[in-house]
């Protein structure tokens, strides 16, 4: 299409900057296409697709099936264990290759940074603000469907040596969908597990809105990273295929913010329990940079589980927390270290607030992970620089029936109420994707007999984690059992 969208323009440090005043509507939707530059070497294994995003047809949701056009340049190189490199969001290590008519479908499985690049010294001019946001969809991946999430974790693996036969549609015979088409700015509202998600990006901060109700459990809750314009700075030097200089800093972080209520109708009897990805992947074009197209995205995954024991049980709090400083993390000549957080600082306390009403004891856990990545490739196959910042809380309330029935002497009283909050930085130089996205993706590449892929790759592997704050309140006192 002729269609032109306007973005911003980055350049890249001693580098090409990218034709970013302008993107046709397939590089909107694809990305930016790889060129070759004098001062990077690329892996001998690597395959550039001429023509880019103007090659490529379609993508699954779940971003790892590419429909390209087979007579582009590069296209007939796409073999099983080639890494095939078309857009800035068009990156992975072919596990299949079939072609139907004028065009060929490639499935791929992530990879590191250094799979992809041997050489090559690449930074930011400047900040790179994290704005003119543009919302690439998920919906309709398999990970996002509860049921094939819970058929994905219930397979066995196949015995050794067994062929399985190839099949468009996993797990369990779904068919897999087309990526939608992206949106400039926040789309309203998405769904996923179960859940109706109203998430937000990026001038403010990044966070979501989630709701569920199935007529026996309901919960409202709300989180937001809170951020002041926000911006980042990267340096990633690559020598011989290894890593010697990795850098991301993350400018703007202002604050904390969560809120939940949840009630459940039949107490004990069932509890929830879910974890997954907000299916929207906010991301900022960075642009060319020596030939390498870098974007700057946020990802968001989410844990909810509850702790009811009577019916018509119900809890809620909300709690505000300021911080300061720079996030992000370094690597040099062998050493990690991450950037020391400001706070929190508490505003609003969540112990303060916690309210409910029960005959008996009921909590609700909340984990928020937002994950900022500068990179190529899409979703949370992203190689490149990873940094999360993990929120964890959990608000319990004890029975209100203590307020009118006086307990026996010495027996702690049922009227307690807590709640805690636990902040945690990950990072790492490579790839990482939630468990939830790495079992259903695994259950899928079954189909093609292809290796599984592990949660991550790159270095550190795990991914670094380190604690910045953990806090823990009860009241009154002795509720501490």
């Amino acid at each position: 299409m002729a269609a032109l969208l306007a973005v911003v323009v980055v350049a890249g440090c001693g580098g090409q900057a990218g034709p970013r005043g302008e993107l046709s509507e397939n590089e909107f939707r694809y990305g930016l296409a790889p060129k070759r530059h004098d001062d990077v070497t690329l892996q001998p294994d690597v395959v550039l697709v001429e023509g880019g995003a103007e090659a490529v047809r379609s993508v699954t949701a779940d971003g790892l099936t590419w429909t390209i056009d087979a007579g582009a340049k590069g296209a007939a190189d796409l073999v099983p264990g080639k890494v095939m490199f078309v857009t800035a969001r068009g990156v992975g290590r072919v596990v299949d290759a079939r072609r139907a008519g004028d065009t060929v479908a490639v499935t791929i499985a992530p990879v590191a940074f250094t799979d992809v690049v041997r050489d090559g010294d690449f930074a930011s001019d400047g900040p790179v603000p994290l704005d003119g946001v543009v919302s690439y969809r998920s919906e309709g991946a398999l990970w996002t469907d509860e049921k094939a999430v819970a058929e994905a974790g219930a397979a066995e693996p196949s015995p050794a040596g067994r062929s399985v036969p190839l099949r468009r549609h996993a797990p369990g015979d779904r068919e897999r969908v087309e990526m939608p088409r992206p949106v400039a700015g926040v789309p309203k509202t998405t769904r996923t597990n179960g859940f109706e998600v109203t998430p937000t990006c990026c001038a403010g901060g990044v966070g979501a809105r989630l709701r569920y109700d199935d007529n026996e459990i309901r919960i409202e809750a709300g989180f937001m990273l809170k951020m002041d314009k926000p911006s980042a700075r990267f340096h990633l030097a690559v020598a011989g295929g290894r890593i010697t200089t990795a850098e991301l800093q993350v400018y703007g972080g202002a604050g904390i913010k969560v809120d939940v209520t949840a009630a459940s109708a039949i107490g004990h009897l069932r509890q929830l329990d879910r974890t997954f990805t907000v299916p929207i992947d906010f991301s900022v074009p960075v642009g060319l940079i020596l030939g390498i197209p870098f974007t700057l995205s946020a990802n968001q995954e989410v844990l909810v589980k509850t702790a009811f024991s009577a019916k018509n049980g119900n809890v809620r709090a909300a709690g505000e927390y300021a911080i300061g400083g720079t996030l992000g993390f370094g690597y040099r000549d062998g050493s990690w270290g991450a950037y020391k957080i400001d706070g929190p600082h508490i505003k609003s306390s969540l112990l303060d607030s916690v309210r409910g009403v029960s005959v008996g004891a009921n909590g609700v856990v909340l984990d928020f992970k937002t994950t900022f990545r500068l990179g190529i490739g899409a979703l949370g196959f992203t190689a490149g620089l990873n940094f999360g910042i993990v929120v964890s809380t959990g608000v319990a309330r004890g029975s209100a029936l203590a307020q009118f029935f006086p307990l026996v002497p010495g027996e702690r009283s049922l009227d307690c109420r807590g709640a805690s909050l636990t902040v945690d930085t990950t990072f790492n130089v490579g790839y990482t994707i939630p468990a939830v996205v790495q079992k259903v993706v695994n259950f899928f590449l079954r189909v093609f007999n292809a290796k599984p892929i592990a949660r991550s790759g790159g270095i550190p592997d795990p991914p670094a984690r380190a604690n910045v704050f953990s806090r823990a309140q009860y009241e009154p006192k002795g509720c501490q059992a």
